[in-house]
């Protein structure tokens, strides 16, 4: 298989792994939903890793963040940590991504990566910066009402990645 093909294949399983743990909002079902969606988010970029570098990269710091993640039940404060290793993880597959579409000559989806990526990153940065703001008396108020807004632009840039996920793994594996 080449490297495109590999790659198209590992996305694919990350587009469906992140549509899975989306589910967590279900009741019981959605947890198990959720694991599976991790888990096939982890396969996804293993097996991308086979087509470049970048991708093994973002696989070694999502298992930290699963890592992270447990230790954040004890220690709330990394819970703050996860979410910028979370972006850095997008960052990581958005450009990765967009370099082997580049190559490829899909020129429209590597763009769409590309802005996925920034729209996401600025939401996410948005929101751990009111998370940390949120800690300071007074200040929190502020915090809580630009939060919201910036929660609901990153359930979109969600959307955006979902979508540059999708037709990214069709570009490559066509």
């Amino acid at each position: 298989m080449s490297n495109d093909t590999i790659a198209g294949s590992g996305l694919e399983k990350m587009f469906y792994g992140q549509i899975l743990s989306i589910l967590v909002i279900i009741p019981l079902v959605g947890w198990i939903a959720a694991i599976v969606g991790i888990v096939l988010f982890l396969v996804g970029l293993h097996e991308a890793a086979g087509a470049d570098e970048g991708y093994r990269t973002a696989f070694y710091v999502e298992i930290g963040i699963l890592v992270l993640s447990v230790l954040a039940v004890f220690i709330g404060v990394l819970s703050i940590v996860t979410s910028i290793l979370s972006l850095v993880v997008i960052y990581l597959v958005c450009t990765t991504t967009a370099g082997l579409l580049e190559v490829k000559g899909d020129l429209g989806t590597a763009a769409r990566g590309r802005f996925a990526w920034k729209f996401y990153g600025g939401c996410t940065a948005l929101v751990v910066v009111c998370s940390i703001l949120s800690l300071i008396p007074l200040v929190n108020i502020l915090a809580m009402v630009v939060i919201v807004p910036a929660s609901i632009a990153s359930v979109v840039g969600g959307i955006l990645l979902l979508i540059f996920l999708y037709r990214a793994c069709k570009s490559l594996r066509y």
